[in-house]
């Protein structure tokens, strides 16, 4: 039996979201749970804690056997539901401002490109969804960690829309980011993310694929909802 398999729907589907950096996956996922009364994981805020755990810790952020040895040792868990941005690391508590600097945008791909870390942290993750009722994004979601999850969506959305997301994002968080500047990390992020030899981005086999540039959020949310729902109709 595949290890991400939901065996029982009764407690809730296993939904998986795919999509690039500012597709609206983690927003939108995030939403769409809470009204469904689901849990919900940002997967990607994973290895952004261990992005950071490295970088505090003075280590090569591209060398996948310190990363995995790293990801091995270190104690990760999500804080609890009602604040599904905070994630607890070797007792470090890291909240958005740790985890959305643009040091770790610079870096979080390379983490997340490791073998030795993808591996040390995908059990874990399969761990997290056996219970069902669970909203999970990330970038290989509904391809390599939860291939038989009960709805598979993949969002979509260009490269300058997205950069725009991101610089709004970065100016929130006080950044003085130029667009021109966003919109290369994004294309080297969208590189990255898709050219990487383990778990690359992709669309995953049977997802649904939504495009969120010409939807604003309670649209996104609202067509989410209404998959999730079709799905579990579908696997009761």
């Amino acid at each position: 039996m595949n290890a991400g398999r939901n065996t029982s729907v009764s407690r809730g589907p296993v939904v998986a979201i795919d999509g690039p950096v500012a597709s609206g996956k983690t927003s939108v996922g995030r939403e769409a749970a809470t009204r469904l009364g689901l849990r919900f994981l940002d997967t990607g805020i994973m290895y952004r804690a261990l992005t950071w755990l490295a970088l505090h810790c003075g280590q090569r952020v591209d060398d996948d056997e310190v990363m995995g040895r790293l990801a091995e040792s270190c104690s990760m868990s999500v804080a609890d539901a009602e604040r599904p941005a905070i994630i607890i690391v070797d007792g470090h508590t890291l909240g958005a401002d740790d985890l959305t600097s643009e040091e770790i945008d610079r870096n979080v791909s390379a983490v997340a490109a490791g073998s030795a870390a993808r591996r040390a942290l995908l059990m874990q993750q399969r761990a997290i969804a056996a219970d069902g009722g669970i909203v999970m994004v990330g970038r290989d979601i509904g391809s390599v960690v939860l291939p038989d999850a009960d709805v598979k969506l993949y969002f979509e959305a260009s490269p300058e829309e997205r950069a725009r997301r991101r610089l709004q994002q970065q100016k929130e968080a006080g950044s003085v980011l130029e667009y021109q500047q966003a919109l290369a990390d994004t294309n080297l992020r969208d590189r990255l993310d898709s050219q990487r030899a383990d778990s690359p981005l992709t669309v995953p086999n049977g997802a649904i694929v939504i495009n969120t540039e010409r939807l604003d959020f309670a649209q996104c949310v609202a067509a989410v909802i209404s998959r999730i729902d079709a799905g579990s109709d579908a696997h009761s």
